[in-house]
């Protein structure tokens, strides 16, 4: 077979390939966007720690002016959101308005070009969901 032939038929054999490959799979509600996570965890412990894990880098309560928003405060307010959607409709219906600040205020909060005085404000709206639901999760288990 000549040369030309062979290197057509090669291609014709990948594209082939690559045109009968599956698609990757959709989102399924079982998707978990934090490893190690378990679908069965207390949605409210694990929500309530992933706060506790962010607020141990954040200036105290009264003090977002003079928050610094690094790379290790957005990353660990990130890791929230994946908590957030893996756990989120699982917390108390009560809670629903609750996370849906928390999810807003983090998509505010993460990125880097966010604007101080923004950052600040969505701070201090990620505080009062974060507190309601700490409250309302500590509520629940009683």
């Amino acid at each position: 077979m000549p040369l030309g032939r062979l290197l057509a038929a090669l291609s014709l054999a990948a594209l082939t390939a690559c045109a009968t490959a599956p698609p990757p799979p959709t989102a399924a509600s079982t998707d978990l966007y934090v490893t190690g996570a378990d679908p069965d965890d207390d949605p409210c412990e694990r929500v309530v720690s992933a706060l506790g894990f962010a607020e141990l880098i954040l200036k105290p309560a009264g003090q977002e002016e003079s928050q610094e928003f690094g790379e290790g405060v957005r990353g660990r307010i990130a890791y929230g959101e994946g908590v957030i959607l893996t756990y989120g409709p699982k917390l108390p219906k009560e809670l629903a308005g609750h996370a849906a600040t928390l999810k807003r205020t983090i998509r505010e909060l993460v990125p880097a070009a966010t604007p101080h005085e923004k950052a600040v404000a969505s701070l201090k709206e990620w505080r009062a969901a974060a507190t309601a639901i700490e409250r309302g999760c500590e509520a629940s288990s009683e």
